[in-house]
């Protein structure tokens, strides 16, 4: 750990997020998983897939499909991962210390994901843009996250750089 690192912070990242994402972590010289995702056999519904909309019949084929169920997650989203990941080192560091302010340009899942800064008693900020889904703000607002609309598209499609009023609707 670095000097300047925020101990108490860190013990309550430990309890309130870490111990709950999967991540990995160095035991007996090896690195391990913790938390891993559960992963779920998809081969009935892949099978059946195949069979209504490609044609293709699997039945008598040896073939097994598995997914990751990321809504098990924290947060409920992929994006929880490299969150937990950033938060973490940021604590270590001592780049980030408990009563600071967090501020993020989000569309989505990884500020309702950093929401989980908000457990830490931390403060966070989602910069948002007008096109975000009433959905995503429910689930921003229901994380104790704050929101700021900057009433523009944070990430325009390229090509479009400077003409935001072309997709204004």
């Amino acid at each position: 750990m670095a000097e300047g690192t925020d101990n108490t912070l860190l013990e309550l990242f430990d309890q309130e997020v870490w111990s709950k994402v999967p991540h990995l972590e160095e035991k007996d010289g090896e690195m391990q998983v913790v938390n891993a995702t559960p992963l779920v056999d998809l081969t009935a519904d892949f099978k059946e897939c195949a069979k209504s909309v490609f044609k293709i019949n699997l039945d008598d084929t040896d073939l097994r499909v598995y997914g990751k169920q990321d809504s098990t997650l924290l947060t409920g989203s992929i994006k929880v991962r490299p969150a937990a990941n950033i938060i973490h080192d940021a604590i270590v560091t001592g780049k980030l210390k408990s009563g600071q302010t967090v501020i993020e340009a989000t569309s989505g899942n990884f500020g309702i994901a950093l929401g989980l800064l908000s457990k830490l008693g931390l403060t966070v900020i989602a910069l948002v843009s007008r096109k975000l889904q009433e959905g995503v703000f429910e689930e921003l607002r229901n994380g104790d996250i704050l929101t700021m609309d900057l009433d523009m598209d944070i990430c325009p499609a390229p090509g479009l750089e400077g003409k935001q009023n072309l997709m204004v609707a």
